[in-house]
């Protein structure tokens, strides 16, 4: 049988920029897709398919929140703190689990309790202005410096290794700057969802599942770290079950994270239960989401349906 060999990027999301659609979380969601077609039998098939499992990142906000964000984020930089904090709100009203946005509120309320200094602020305000133009060096460099001035603020750890994981694949760095911001706020749950998509990216399933409970339990409506354990429990472990309770909830937490029903859909398809699986394809491209056509055909070709 004809199949598509899907390589996909994994979803890192910093506060300062939305790594996809993924957001994505984080989507996403996935860009920067590479595909080859390969002669498999069914059984090789559906290994392959297990790679069509896609990691959201911190963040999917789009829209109106993305646009009052990056408002703030011009704000910050000129260290208009005040404004910055009103967009930012702005946003997450307009979509309460707007990671970026909701983390950068925070910085900026660090900056107004005097918890951090001005400076190193406007230095993590300005890295995120460079990654959104992927010059990934300099946005590291804007990082270095804030920790320079401030270098026990953990929000400056999770940053840099956010851009080490997502900008470079260099997961190793991302995973001691991840300890590090832990070291410093224990509570903080996106460096341990972030640090579980490092674990995820490097195979290592065990320590990213034990990672996102931990993202839960301090943050309970965290929808990203259910998502991201779902995944790990699908691709990493083949505990569909699992996987769909952990989508479930991802999708009561935000019913339009459109990669959690594709996601749903493809353990359903492992679970030879096609109808739901076409359900899912079908409210994941009502929001808009693009279905690989690998998986398309494989659950055309399986259910006995063209759609």
């Amino acid at each position: 049988m004809q199949c598509f060999l899907f390589f996909g990027r994994g979803q890192f999301a910093p506060f300062d920029r939305d790594f996809g659609k993924p957001c994505l979380l984080s989507v996403i969601a996935v860009r920067g897709r590479g595909i080859a077609v390969i002669k498999l039998s069914r059984t090789m098939a559906l290994s392959v398919l297990m790679v069509l499992f896609l990691v959201v990142s911190l963040c999917y906000g789009q829209g109106a929140a993305e646009k009052s964000y990056n408002k703030g984020v011009e704000y910050a930089v000129q260290g208009k703190f005040e404004k910055a904090k009103q967009e930012f709100e702005r946003a997450l009203k307009v979509d309460p689990s707007y990671a970026p946005a909701r983390m950068s509120f925070r910085v900026i309320e660090d900056v107004i309790d005097q918890k951090i200094k001005s400076e190193a602020a406007i230095h993590l305000f300005k890295g995120t202005g460079y990654g959104n133009k992927g010059r990934l060096d300099e946005e590291i460099s804007e990082y270095n410096k804030a920790l320079k001035i401030n270098p026990r603020y953990a929000m400056a750890y999770l940053t840099r290794g956010l851009t080490y994981a997502k900008g470079k694949g260099q997961y190793d760095r991302a995973v001691s700057d991840f300890d590090k911001a832990i070291e410093l706020n224990p509570r903080l749950a996106e460096a341990y969802n972030n640090r579980g998509n490092a674990y995820t990216a490097k195979g290592q399933y065990d320590q990213a599942i034990s990672d996102y409970n931990r993202a839960i339990e301090i943050y309970p409506r965290y929808d990203a770290a259910y998502y991201n354990r779902g995944l790990a429990y699908a691709k990493g472990k083949g505990q569909y079950d699992r996987a769909i309770s952990d989508f479930d909830k991802a999708i009561e937490l935000n019913p339009r994270l459109a990669e959690a029903y594709y996601n749903r859909g493809l353990s359903y398809y492992f679970k030879r239960e096609y109808d739901k699986a076409w359900d899912d394809v079908h409210k994941a491209q009502a929001l808009g989401y693009q279905i690989h056509p690998g998986f398309l055909k494989a659950l055309r070709k399986a259910s006995g349906r063209q759609k």
